[in-house]
Order: C-alpha cells, then structure tokens, then sequence
C-alpha cells in the first residue's frame, strides 16, 4: 500500500510539474497549440503509423527539452539572483537545446506533411526535389551565417554582425526562386526586394557595407552551388 502512495505521488508531482510550465511558460504554450493543430491535422491526412510515430516523437522531444530549459533556468535563478556569466552561459545552452529540438520537429513535419497537400504537384510537378533543394541551401545558409557570427564573437545573432543574417536569407531565396521559377520577369522582381531588404539593413545602420555585401554573398552563393549540384 505504501508503494501505491508513493507511485501516486510520484504521478501527481509530475503532472503537477508539467502543468506548472504549461501555465507558466509561453513558449511552452505555444509549443502545445502547435502540437494539438499537427496532431488535429494528421487525422485528415491518412499518415502511416510510422509517420505519425516521428511526428509524435519529434513533438515530445520539444516539449521535453522546453521543461528541461525551464528547470535549468528555475535552478540557476535559485543559486544566484545575480547577473554572472555562467548563468547566462546555462541559460543559454537550455534554449539552444530547445532551437534544436524545434528545429528537428519542423524538418520532420514538413518531410512528412508537405506532400500531403493537394494540388502541389499540380502547381508545380518537380516542387518536390526543388522544395528539398530550397530548404536544404537556405538551412545552410542560417547555419553558416550563424557559424560566422559566432567566430565573430557576435552574441546577437538576429542583429547585426559579421555577416548580415536578413542580406544572406534574402538572396538565398531569389536565387531560388530563380532557379525555381526559370522566368526572367519573376528573378528581377524578387531581386528588387531583396535589394530593398539588404538596402535597408545598412539604412538603419544596423550593417555596414561589407557585411551587407558579405551576406549577399554568402547567401546567393550557398544557394547557387546547392542547386547546381542537385539539378
């Protein structure tokens, strides 16, 4: 009996501890919403049991990493009420577990879902490989972006910095776009928003020129040698 009590309690701790960062963490909140809408989705959408085993899996995995986080968090705020490095540094690694975590469950979403849709095969017939080369050239690009921001010793990565970030994603999707268009008319248009895009980080003085320059680079040439190596 007194294992019974003991298990119970066990159960009613955990319950309590997940409905504690339920009400309390927004990002956790937001995680659910997402989660209930793919979940809700996936009915309608004949997965295979495997399909729906990643999908849940990838699901779980963001919401166990955005509990751990949040204990990460509570335990470092109980220790020290202070501004201190390592804090910062723990705190740090806990909502990068999350990013990762988020990431995967968006990769493994849209490999299972995106066929799923109607009519995309009839808009475009190839959009398959050219949506996974599109996808594949533009997370490299982040990630390099991020890599060199990084080594830069740049903490803001969404802001400023060597490369500019905004200037990179940019031209990454006009040459796509481009590639996937294979209209002239089409390739000038994006190319003036991008223009406008990478104009404007170095208007507001947020990039400079060269890391402007660095980032349209990066980000049109990433992309370039992804599809000439996939088409």
């Amino acid at each position: 009996m007194r294992f019974f009590y003991g298990l119970t309690d066990s159960f009613n701790y955990a319950i309590a501890g997940a409905l504690h960062g339920l009400k309390t963490q927004r990002n956790m909140q937001i995680h659910v919403i997402a989660a209930v809408v793919v979940l809700v989705a996936s009915l309608f959408l004949n997965l295979r049991r495997i399909e729906l085993v990643a999908l849940i899996f990838a699901i779980s995995i963001v919401l166990i990493s955005e509990m751990f986080n949040t204990a990460v968090e509570t335990i470092v705020d109980l220790i020290t009420d202070s501004h201190h490095p390592l804090a910062g540094t723990a705190k740090d690694i806990g909502a990068g577990a999350v990013l990762i975590a988020t990431i995967n469950a968006l990769i493994i979403g849209y490999l299972i879902l995106y066929h799923r849709f109607s009519g995309v095969d009839k808009i475009l017939p190839t959009s398959p490989p050219l949506i996974h080369i599109t996808f594949a050239s533009l997370a490299l690009v982040i990630i390099i972006v991020i890599a060199i921001k990084a080594g830069y010793g740049w903490k803001a990565f969404l802001r400023g910095g060597m490369p500019s970030g905004h200037a990179a994603v940019a031209f990454s999707i006009w040459v796509a776009i481009t590639f996937i268009s294979q209209d002239i008319t089409i390739s000038f248009l994006v190319f003036s928003i991008t223009i406008l895009v990478a104009y404007s980080r170095y208007k507001a003085r947020i990039h400079s020129r060269i890391e402007v320059f660095a980032g349209a680079f990066i980000g049109s040439g990433i992309t370039l040698i992804v599809f000439l190596m996939c088409r």
